[in-house]
């Protein structure tokens, strides 16, 4: 009958080494000692493992996070490529309508200049040629003209009819404002062809001469002031 109590078995690890000499060393491990170590070694190899797939699963991330970074560079190099040919559309936009803006603008300073210029009653008051005699009245200095058959006379400058009145000396007195401080003044025994507030241009018919009314008197107002139409009127415009 088998003893009911066996004895455990235990094992031991023995280190053997030889010396120099020639002889023999031995170091013996114990049970205890040698289960502690065996255990040691498989934490050691379990923490190594752990480690290696803790750095796998890192990596793989990485290499993840890596392909992430691409596509969005890629996406962003896209993104600026369709910025920089919208950019380089926008700068053209730019850039005509600058050109485009400075000509409108040279264009409303010409149109403005031009406005200026023609509001001053610098033109000649006959469509053609005439005598022309410098004289004066109770009101100050005067032009008198003598125009043949069919001529016209005409607005010197832009302006507004003021007045259509009755003249002492002349059938009619026209007076013109041309909203710059001056004023033109036509006196002629005609029938006036303007009526009063009307707007004219410059070269706008005031009379027509005929038998009758060949002679013209002209007068310019500056500032309230009647003055010599000479210093202003172009004789060959």
């Amino acid at each position: 009958m088998e003893q009911q109590n066996k004895r455990k078995r235990k094992f031991a690890l023995i280190f053997v080494s030889e010396k120099e000499d020639g002889t023999i060393r031995q170091r013996i491990i114990g049970y205890a000692l040698a289960q502690m170590i065996l255990f040691l070694v498989l934490a050691i190899m379990v923490a190594i493992s752990f480690g290696y797939a803790h750095h796998a699963f890192a990596l793989k991330d990485a290499r993840e996070e890596i392909v992430t970074c691409m596509e969005e560079i890629a996406n962003l190099t896209d993104e600026n490529e369709a910025l920089s040919v919208e950019n380089a559309t926008l700068t053209s936009k730019v850039t005509v309508l600058s050109e485009t803006v400075s000509k409108k603008v040279a264009a409303e300073d010409e149109l403005s200049f031009e406005t200026i210029e023609n509001a001053l009653p610098k033109g000649f008051p006959l469509s053609g040629s005439a005598s022309m005699e410098e004289t004066s009245n109770d009101d100050g200095p005067m032009l008198k003209f003598v125009a043949q058959d069919g001529t016209n006379i005409v607005t010197t400058g832009t302006g507004t009819v003021v007045s259509v009145d009755a003249d002492a000396t002349y059938k009619t007195k026209i007076v013109i404002d041309h909203g710059n401080g001056y004023k033109s003044v036509y006196k002629n025994n005609g029938t006036p062809l303007v009526k009063l507030d009307e707007q004219l241009g410059k070269g706008y018919i005031l009379f027509t001469v005929g038998e009758d009314n060949q002679e013209l008197a002209y007068q310019i107002i500056h500032e309230e002031e009647y003055i010599d139409p000479m210093l202003i009127i172009e004789i060959n415009g």
